[in-house]
């Protein structure tokens, strides 16, 4: 018995739901160039609100664009206190540490000079805004990552970019960090949990008779 030939018929279906889907994102972009456009693509699709149909439509706006919004400001404070705390620390003589380190301290340092040549007056909250334009500029640099502090300033010097063949980002691939050989990587106090964490795990997987003697060896080298 010879079975009937479905594959045509498969690819058809595929083809209709495919033109189909394009048709609908068409009229959605369409309609959302329009006063009011927005809703309206909203009650046409059925959406359960305006902010799905702003993702339809590829318009981000309203609810998305303050979100976003709101998220990259609440983003940059972080930096910059992160950026001034670390200062603090400096000049605390709590340094940090990494490949990195040197030309963040002699940043530091230039920002404390420029802060003595300034008469501060009674007033901290003074103090403490000067701190926060000097160091402004290397705060924007400033990426977070859970064990180092990556002050991504010159493309061409990130590791991360070298290790994956890219001559040129606007951020830097934390996924292939090396914070103990890329130049533009610092370690603080808020990083030493972190650290001391990860040397408790080895340790206590030297100890344990179940790692097999290569990776005991490799855990050393780390």
């Amino acid at each position: 018995m010879r079975l009937p030939d479905t594959t045509s018929s498969m690819t058809t279906r595929d083809h209709l739901h495919t033109a189909s889907a394009d048709r609908s994102r068409t009229l959605s972009v369409e309609m959302a160039a329009r006063p009011g456009g927005l809703f309206a693509t909203k009650v046409h699709f059925k959406h359960l609100t305006v902010a799905t149909s702003e993702g339809y439509a590829g318009r981000p706006g309203g609810a998305q664009a303050i979100f976003h919004r709101e998220w990259k400001q609440a983003e940059a404070k972080e930096k910059l206190q992160r950026t001034v705390e670390s200062f603090r620390q400096y000049q605390q003589g709590q340094l940090p540490t990494g490949p990195g380190a040197e030309a963040l301290l002699a940043e530091f340092h230039n920002v404390e000079t420029e802060l003595e040549k300034h008469e501060p007056g009674p007033a901290k909250v003074v103090i403490g805004r000067q701190e926060e334009l000097l160091l402004q500029h290397r705060a924007d640099t400033l990426h977070l990552t859970l064990a180092n502090y990556c002050w991504f300033e010159d493309p061409a010097k990130a590791l991360c970019l070298k290790l994956a063949g890219a001559k040129a980002a606007a951020a830097p691939l934390t996924g292939l960090c090396d914070s103990a050989r890329c130049t533009q990587a610092t370690h603080h106090l808020v990083h030493r949990p972190v650290w001391q964490a990860a040397a408790a795990n080895s340790t206590a997987l030297l100890a344990s008779p179940r790692v097999p003697a290569g990776e005991k060896n490799r855990l050393l080298a780390e």
